[in-house]
């Protein structure tokens, strides 16, 4: 896994590859218009998920296995993720706070986050948006405000999906509503984690569930960091040579 980041790993957003099996990197043709990235810092911006909670072991979260893989290759992933966290919360401290809307997180926003100098921002479309009860033209448009800083300060954004989430029927029909209209957006930098999650119903499955139908567990995660690592060695979002 190690030896296929290179020196000039890569960086942005999941994608189309969702669909394919994790064995298919291989097979594709790295795009010629993706951007190389150099070796560096991956920021991370997330809630509890990214964050670790209900795994058995920090080792088994997504984020540490994507350190993990990266490890050797010159890049060092900063976790700003935590529990709790919606997209207000990301947001730079320049942006006005509508009324009734929290605020963003100084130490856990994207101004935190471009303070690494980061190569690649993951960024992760919570679900506690739809539990606090904003709508998902608030989310789409702050996770769009976020990318565009992040693109303005250089780094590449890759796009993790909204997740499955035992929510009332209105919420969770709002799931797949929010990933159809950054899916488009963010293209080959969008990573669909909740399909592979997902029941129909867009209800964590069992077997990817921690017990609480809100956390996936190791095998939801394991199932997250193949998805995220599908999408960087595909070579369409980001250069990234094998």
């Amino acid at each position: 896994m190690i030896g296929r980041y290179v020196i000039a790993v890569v960086v942005a957003l999941g994608t189309a590859a969702c669909s394919e099996s994790p064995s298919s990197p291989s097979d594709q043709q790295p795009s010629a218009t993706a951007p190389r990235v150099a070796p560096g810092t991956w920021a991370v911006l997330g809630a509890s998920t990214p964050a670790g909670f209900s795994v058995s072991a920090p080792s088994q979260a997504w984020v540490a296995r994507l350190q993990a893989a990266v490890a050797g290759n010159g890049v060092t992933v900063v976790n700003l993720s935590l529990p709790g966290l919606v997209t207000y919360n990301w947001m730079s401290l320049s942006a006005p706070v509508p009324p009734g809307r929290m605020a963003p997180f100084p130490a856990n926003n994207i101004d935190a986050a471009m303070a690494q100098q980061p190569k690649l921002l993951l960024l992760n479309a919570t679900n506690n948006d739809l539990v606090v009860g904003y709508s998902p033209d608030e989310t789409v448009a702050n996770l769009l405000a976020i990318r565009a800083i992040a693109v303005a300060g250089g780094a590449t954004v890759l796009m993790l999906s909204t997740q499955p989430r035992d929510l009332p029927d209105a919420a969770r029909a709002s799931l797949p509503v929010i990933d159809a209209r950054l899916a488009p957006t963010f293209g080959d930098c969008f990573v669909d984690i909740r399909t592979p999650l997902a029941a129909a119903d867009n209800r964590l499955l069992p077997v990817y569930d921690s017990g609480d139908g809100i956390h996936p567990n190791d095998a939801g995660h394991a199932v997250i960091f193949q998805r995220v690592d599908l999408a960087l060695q595909s070579g369409r979002c980001v250069a990234a040579p094998h």
